[in-house]
């Protein structure tokens, strides 16, 4: 009995108590559920995020990051089954001034976008400056994602509070999307 809890038993438990710290502490599996990334991550796609990288840098423009949706997201999108964090990318960080413009690119401080993603935007809103302590961020498939575009919107499309509404807290962000590790075929680096 002894010889099986040393060959097999504490190996296994050994294991599992890494895997918890390296999943709590240092990167975590997600599954993509929507298009909304589109053509970066596909819907389905299974992504690696680093739980660590902000506390040796900060959040950058054109990060792709998984967070925790704040209650305006959750307002207009909805909350995903299982309390799903969201997956986009970084447009705006604190004190930027973001306009997303109809049919053109998303301009950064009076500058055109230079982050992947598509260059013409579907909607079109102007953003007041990014406050403190928050990011804006955008999908890469801009027609297809619920996002800082949409977040806070009333019915005649302007924003209800535009001070926080749009933004993202950078208290809730998770991690940094670093690797899609599945399907196979579409391995790859995101940033």
């Amino acid at each position: 009995m002894r010889r099986i809890a040393r060959e097999f038993i504490l190996p296994a438990m050994v294991a599992l108590g890494l895997a918890f710290v390296i999943q709590s502490a240092l990167a975590k599996p997600y599954e993509i559920p929507t298009r909304s990334m589109v053509p970066t991550i596909q819907a389905h796609d299974r992504v690696i995020a680093n739980r660590l990288v902000y506390r040796f840098r900060d959040i950058r423009r054109g990060d792709i990051i998984v967070f925790t949706p704040p209650p305006a997201a959750i307002a207009s999108c909805g909350q995903p089954a299982g309390n799903v964090p969201f997956v986009k990318r970084v447009i705006g960080l604190p004190g930027d001034l973001v306009e997303v413009v109809r049919g053109g690119p998303t301009l950064v401080n009076g500058t055109p976008l230079t982050v992947k993603g598509p260059l013409a935007n579907p909607y079109g809103r102007r953003f007041v400056r990014v406050p403190g302590d928050h990011i804006l961020v955008l999908g890469d498939n801009r027609g297809d994602s619920c996002d800082s575009h949409e977040w806070g919107r009333q019915g005649d499309g302007q924003v209800a509070n535009p001070a926080v509404d749009p933004f993202v807290p950078i208290s809730s962000v998770i991690g940094q999307a670093e690797i899609t590790y599945w399907p196979l075929t579409r391995v790859s680096f995101l940033n």
